[in-house]
C-alpha cells in the first residue's frame, strides 16, 4: 500500500497533495482487483485532484471560483469549500447507489458540481445492457415498456425503480416526461451528463442555492470527451442554456492566472497539466497506431 501511495504521489501536482487528509481512507477509484488507479498516466481522477485539490488548498481559492462562477452563470460568493470525491448521502435522486462526483465546490450562493473527464468519455445507462439472464431492462427507447427483470411498467426502467431523474429533467431539458421519445434522449455518454445536471438541480433546490453542472475535460483532440464537447455533451436542441457546462481544465488554470495572486503556482500547475496531457495523448496515439498495425 505505501508503494501504491508513493507512485500516486508522484503523480498528483505537489500542492495538491494536502486536499487528501487521509491517503487510506480517500475514495480511490480501483479496478477490478481492488488495485488504486490514480497513479496511471491517463487517471481521471489524478488529473481532477492536480486542479481542484490545488484549488483547494489555495489562498486564492475564493477569487477563482468566484470567476468561475461568474464564467457559467451562477452566482458569486465565498467562502468557497471544495470537497473532492463528493457523494450525494442525502439521496436527493432516490437512486440505490448515490452519485459521486469528482468534486463540489459550495460558495455562500452558489453551488458546482463537478465531473473530471480525462482521456476517457463518460458514462451510459446500464438499463439497456444485456442482463445475467439475458434480458435487457430497457429497450432503448423512451416509451411506455415492461422491464422484464422486475416487471414494472415505465417509460424509463429507472423511474420504475423509483430514481427520480424524470422529476428534474423537464426542469432542465426541453423534454416533457408523457411524451414518448425514439431513441431515448439520453442514449450513450449524453446519460452521464444528464445525471450531473439533474443532480445539481437537486442540490440547489435541496440547499437552496443557485447551481451548476460543470464539465472538465481534458482539451485536446485525442480525447473523446473533448471531441464531444465541440458537438456539444448532449442534443442542444433538447438542453436550456446552462444545462451542463463544459469547462477545460486549461480554461480553468487561465482564470487563475488571470485572476490568482499566486502567478508562480499557477504557471508551475499549468506546465504541469500541458505535460500530462501531451504523454496521455501520445501514448494514446501510439496504441492506436499498434492496434492498427502501423
Amino acid at each position: 500500500m505505501i508503494s501504491d501511495f508513493e507512485a500516486v504521489r508522484e503523480n498528483l501536482f505537489p500542492a495538491s497533495h494536502g486536499a487528501i487528509e487521509d491517503w487510506s481512507k480517500f475514495p480511490w477509484h480501483r479496478d477490478r482487483t481492488n488495485q488504486i488507479q490514480a497513479y496511471k498516466a491517463h487517471s481521471s481522477q489524478a488529473i481532477a485532484i492536480d486542479v481542484f485539490g490545488t484549488l483547494k488548498m489555495s489562498r486564492d481559492r475564493d477569487r477563482i471560483f468566484d470567476a468561475i462562477a461568474e464564467c457559467v452563470g451562477v452566482a458569486r460568493g465565498g467562502p468557497w469549500a471544495v470537497i473532492l470525491e463528493w457523494t450525494d448521502t442525502d439521496r436527493l435522486l432516490g437512486e440505490p447507489r448515490p452519485t459521486q462526483v469528482d468534486a463540489l465546490a459550495v460558495g455562500s450562493a452558489a453551488a458546482l458540481v463537478i465531473e473530471c473527464k480525462f482521456t476517457e468519455p463518460a458514462g451510459q445507462c446500464s438499463q439497456t445492457a444485456v442482463s445475467r439472464s439475458g434480458e435487457r431492462q430497457c429497450n432503448g427507447n423512451y416509451e411506455d415498456q415492461i422491464n422484464p427483470g422486475n416487471g414494472v411498467r415505465s417509460r424509463c426502467a429507472l423511474t420504475g425503480k423509483s430514481i427520480r431523474y424524470w422529476e428534474y429533467i423537464p426542469k432542465i431539458f426541453e423534454l416533457d416526461p408523457g411524451v414518448d421519445h425514439t431513441p431515448c434522449p439520453f442514449k450513450g455518454d449524453a446519460y452521464q451528463w444528464m445525471r450531473n445536471a439533474v443532480l445539481a438541480a437537486a442540490l440547489g433546490k435541496h440547499r437552496n442555492l443557485q447551481a451548476a453542472a460543470l464539465a472538465a475535460f481534458a482539451d485536446h483532440p485525442s480525447f473523446p470527451t473533448a471531441r464531444k464537447v465541440k458537438r456539444g455533451l448532449v442534443d442542444p436542441s433538447l438542453a436550456y442554456q446552462g444545462a451542463i457546462t463544459p469547462v477545460s481544465y486549461q480554461q480553468i488554470i487561465a482564470i487563475a492566472c488571470q485572476v490568482g495572486r499566486d502567478r508562480a503556482l499557477w504557471n508551475e500547475l499549468n506546465a504541469w497539466i500541458d505535460h500530462k496531457i501531451a504523454r496521455a495523448a501520445s501514448r494514446k496515439l501510439d496504441f492506436q497506431e499498434v492496434r492498427n498495425g502501423c
